[in-house]
């Protein structure tokens, strides 16, 4: 066995060398490293997954905002509180930028330029994850201030001005970690082990906040799809069922794919703040780690873009008829006399699906639908004055319950949009 102290160490913040063999940080460089030719082709690949992802979500936006007229945001007075992102339409342009920017960080790494630049490429490696973070919380926060709209769910989330608070800590704080970035690039070359420590720090602080959004996400989504589920039950119409179990389904997916990564990428995050020189200097386990770092994030947008695209043949679903054709039957059936629409019998009206669109609608509108037809407030209008519920009793955070809006059609749509 070789004596140690013939070996030549060479240890900087991006590279460990022992005489001639180098171990390299792939976060800001791969050249002339063992890892260089993996984490070369595993660059290219997100190459490849970030332009996909990025050209999709343009893509769906365009035709979801520019074409079908969706918003990107909610007006003021439509919901309540501050932050009213639409969960779908907001994430996806968070989720193009993650991407445009995970392409550009990759396409420098394999070209290799400006190698020198130590602290422009640890910042622009951090950006991306802040931005694709946010995608994911605007997607929770979007969705809890649905659910907050339903009469049937009063009680479930806190106060408007709570998750106000909660969405913009939620938002601004993984923007601490650029800060932090920038202070350890800043110290690479008067003090490196500053550096390494605050980039430890880094991902300490990155671990906690991603385990702590994966899990908001997926309280949040077991109990969203719980609702769903209750109401489908209660209300099967042959011909909405189907659309109303694959809207559920999409909700799931979505879900599953933003927990998981979430998950998996703190773990990833701790390992890496924890064992940082160990994972440097085992090739096998870097590339490895480098693998899932580096593709996990890209390869879960598309999951979600994928399954927002995938949409049920809609021709032979009487839930997804356009309005006209939705009005017509109705008018027919009132007439006659034997209405069987749920909407009917409540003494609501017309159903919520025949007056939303003048386009063939897709299958989580199905879902409103059916959560709307056995919201309690629709049996209120049966009751005297007397015995309607009392809206000004005090509960949860000390604050009046807020009194919720007779539903709209715009209100009720909220909900199914966020995975239209």
């Amino acid at each position: 066995m070789a004596d140690d102290s013939s070996v030549t160490i060479i240890r900087t913040f991006d590279r460990h060398c022992f005489d001639e063999v180098c171990h390299c940080d792939w976060r800001i460089t791969l050249q002339n490293c063992e890892e260089h030719h993996a984490m070369y082709i595993i660059n290219v690949i997100n190459i490849i997954v970030s332009a996909l992802g990025c050209i999709i979500g343009i893509g769906l936006l365009i035709y979801r905002v520019g074409m079908k007229g969706h918003r990107i945001w909610s007006p003021a007075g439509t919901v309540t509180g501050i932050i009213r992102p639409k969960p779908v339409d907001c994430s996806m342009v968070l989720f193009a930028v993650f991407n445009a920017l995970r392409f550009i960080t990759s396409l420098i790494l394999i070209t290799d330029v400006d190698p020198g630049n130590l602290l422009g490429r640890s910042v622009l490696y951090e950006v991306p994850w802040s931005i694709g973070l946010g995608g994911i919380t605007v997607y929770l926060l979007g969705v809890s201030q649905a659910i907050a709209q339903s009469h049937s769910t009063l009680g479930w989330l806190p106060s408007p001005w709570i998750v106000d608070v909660a969405g913009i800590i939620a938002l601004t704080l993984p923007t601490v970690g650029i800060f932090i970035t920038i202070a350890a690039g800043s110290t690479i070359d008067s003090d490196q082990h500053v550096a390494e420590i605050l980039t430890r720090i880094n991902y300490g602080i990155w671990f906690i906040w991603t385990a702590g959004i994966g899990t908001a996400v997926l309280l949040a989504g077991i109990r969203l799809v719980r609702i769903l589920r209750i109401h489908h039950r209660k209300l099967r119409q042959g011909s909405t069922d189907d659309a109303v179990r694959a809207g559920i389904f999409k909700i799931q997916v979505a879900i599953a794919a933003f927990t998981l990564c979430l998950y998996f990428f703190s773990f990833v995050l701790l390992l890496y703040g924890i064992l940082r020189d160990l994972i440097m200097e085992n090739t096998t386990g870097s590339i490895v780690l480098g693998a899932g770092w580096s593709l996990t994030a890209g390869i879960t947008v598309l999951v979600v873009q994928i399954s927002i695209i995938f949409s049920r043949n809609t021709t032979r679903n009487a839930a997804l008829r356009s309005k006209k054709s939705t009005d017509e039957s109705t008018d027919i059936d009132s007439s006659s006399g034997n209405s069987t629409r749920p909407d009917h019998e409540a003494g609501v009206g017309i159903s919520t699906l025949g007056a939303v669109s003048t386009t063939f609608q897709n299958d989580n509108e199905a879902i409103m639908n059916a959560l709307q037809t056995n919201y309690p407030q629709e049996q209120n209008y049966c009751l005297p004055a007397s015995k309607k519920p009392n809206s000004s009793k005090y509960f949860r955070f000390g604050r009046k319950n807020t009194k919720r809006p007779i539903s709209t059609t715009s209100s009720q749509m909220e909900l199914s949009r966020y995975s239209d």
